[in-house]
């Protein structure tokens, strides 16, 4: 009982700090107008390379905060400047960012979405990187990898869901929204920046 009231506390934390509600906001912007395949491309990139990343932390992440002196504070701040410009774009394009305009199947630019800003800052961000390192401190590994692969497997599913979003929308509902979660990424922007600002004081002050 005691592995399993663990777990539970793992999962549901990680769950809330990854949040794949905020990321279909972005998912929906970018995969709007893309056939099926791509739009499972999409899905494929951003949930395995945010669990990747989430995993390749878990079990070295400490060891590299350390050695190049990275204070988690600056982790947030900088997972926040990045999801903040795409924001940017978000609200004054009204339509795709302009990493995907123009760009061809090959581009590479636009293959890479799925990962920036998808599967990381915004799935495998600053705060659950922090969040897996911690755990892997007070817990059973096992558990926390288990917790990962969980999560990521409901993001997963989640992000196959949106596509039926996709049906209801369609293009100018597509683009009005865009604008409208481009102001909540913002936010989501500006909290991470915040959060990283405050935490920055309080281990220095």
């Amino acid at each position: 009982m005691t592995n399993l009231s663990d777990f539970l506390h793992i999962a549901i934390e990680l769950f809330v700090v990854v949040d794949p509600f905020a990321a279909m906001i972005m998912f929906i912007t970018f995969a709007k107008g893309e056939d099926v395949k791509e739009r499972r491309r999409l899905v494929n990139d951003a949930t395995i390379s945010s669990f990747l990343i989430l995993l390749f932390f878990a079990f070295v992440g400490a060891y590299i905060l350390l050695y190049f002196g990275i204070s988690i504070a600056a982790l947030e701040i900088a997972g926040g400047i990045l999801i903040l410009l795409t924001s940017i774009e978000m609200v004054t394009e009204g339509d795709k960012p302009s990493g995907k305009k123009g760009t061809s199947e090959a581009d590479p630019v636009k293959r890479d979405v799925g990962i920036v800003p998808l599967g990381t800052p915004l799935l495998a961000g600053p705060g659950a990187i922090s969040l897996v390192i911690l755990l892997m401190h007070d817990y059973n590994w096992g558990l926390v990898i288990l917790a990962i692969v969980v999560v990521s497997v409901i993001t997963y599913i989640l992000f196959l869901s949106s596509f039926f979003i996709y049906n209801i929308i369609k293009e100018k509902g597509a683009r009005a929204l865009t604008r409208v979660f481009g102001i909540l990424v913002a936010g989501f922007a500006i909290q991470y920046i915040l959060t990283g600002a405050l935490l920055f004081f309080h281990i220095h002050v």
